[in-house]
């Protein structure tokens, strides 16, 4: 699939691993973590939107996309070192972080065990904001994949049906996303996302957290765990869904906006 205009692309070795990153815009550096089973490439309609004023960088994630997929090293200081690596071969300085699901778990434990380096830190619905679910990490780790095996069995016309929600454009790119992943991703949730309670208390950096919409007593927890950052600020979107950006682009990009002018 081609890259949107204006984007460049190349790799870096990074932690020992050669990830794929994607490069547009110009001025302070925002980097973009994404989720799981997702790619750099996904980040389309935000990178866009912020391309007039920053230097945008995406990459993929080791076991996603165009990066190479080891047989080891998913665990999150693997994906820590990997995002750290990726800020020094590019000599990235004081760059915003912002990621979403599993890669907002990798920003966020990056900002804590390297707090000088980001300028900002952007968490999308965390994982791990409470720790991992109640289903176990082998029993989440086959259904990962099943999916990932499933996904790789149908064409690429077939799993944009599944994405007939969204726009055109980002439905194929979720689809070849979907198909660029491969199966060793299991061992990501296999290893678990660590609760963010024992990262936010060491984050120095500014830190904005555009949350999923919840019912009061989710809300309540949610900002309970908030309340532990140095200087952090909580936002349920409503509506939106774990893809806050996806479901309520407009709401969730005003708040990012808002916080982006903050941190310059």
């Amino acid at each position: 699939m081609n890259l949107p205009d204006g984007w460049t692309t190349d790799t870096v070795d990074a932690n020992g691993v050669e990830l794929r990153y994607y490069r547009t815009g110009e001025g302070p550096p925002v980097v973009l973590a994404h989720g799981l089973f997702d790619t750099g490439r996904c980040w389309a309609p935000l990178v866009a939107d912020l391309a007039a004023d920053y230097t945008v960088v995406t990459y993929d994630a080791r076991g996603h996309g165009r990066s190479a997929a080891p047989a080891t090293g998913y665990g999150v200081d693997d994906r820590v070192a990997d995002l750290v690596g990726l800020l020094d071969a590019l000599s990235l300085t004081d760059p915003v972080l912002l990621g979403h699901s599993m890669g907002a778990s990798t920003v966020a434990w990056a900002a804590a065990w390297h707090p000088a380096r980001p300028s900002g830190v952007v968490l999308e619905d965390p994982a791990g904001m409470h720790g991992d679910p109640a289903m176990g990490p082998a029993e989440r780790a086959t259904a990962v994949r099943e999916r990932v095996e499933t996904d790789a069995e149908q064409s690429t016309d077939e799993l944009v049906a599944e994405y007939d929600d969204r726009d055109p454009d980002l439905a194929r790119r979720l689809a070849v996303a979907d198909q660029e992943c491969s199966p060793v991703v299991a061992e990501i949730v296999r290893h678990g996302f660590p609760p963010l309670t024992e990262a936010f208390g060491e984050i120095r950096a500014p830190t904005l957290v555009v949350k999923a919409d919840a019912e009061p007593p989710t809300r309540v927890r949610d900002l309970a765990v908030a309340d532990t950052l140095a200087d952090g600020r909580l936002v349920h979107v409503p509506g939106a869904g774990h893809c806050v950006f996806r479901d309520r682009y407009d709401a969730a990009l005003a708040e990012l906006a808002t916080f982006l002018r903050r941190v310059e």
